[in-house]
């Protein structure tokens, strides 16, 4: 996967406890460093797919 830059500042993260709570009980058996990965990946799958979207605005124009 490709390292995607992230403009400054950055926000923070959200919680371990909401992400557990977002992932319900599929987090259960997980440490908080499973949940740390899974939450700085939703990060930065977001952060591509937004560039995605903004790249696809650009070239539509």
């Amino acid at each position: 996967m490709e390292y995607v830059e992230q403009p400054d500042p950055r926000p923070e993260p959200i919680s371990i406890a909401r992400c557990r709570e977002l992932l319900g009980e599929d987090a259960e058996s997980m440490t908080d460093q499973d949940i740390e990965d899974i939450r700085r990946h939703a990060d930065t799958m977001a952060c591509i797919v937004v560039e995605m979207y903004q790249e696809q605005c650009r070239t539509s124009e």
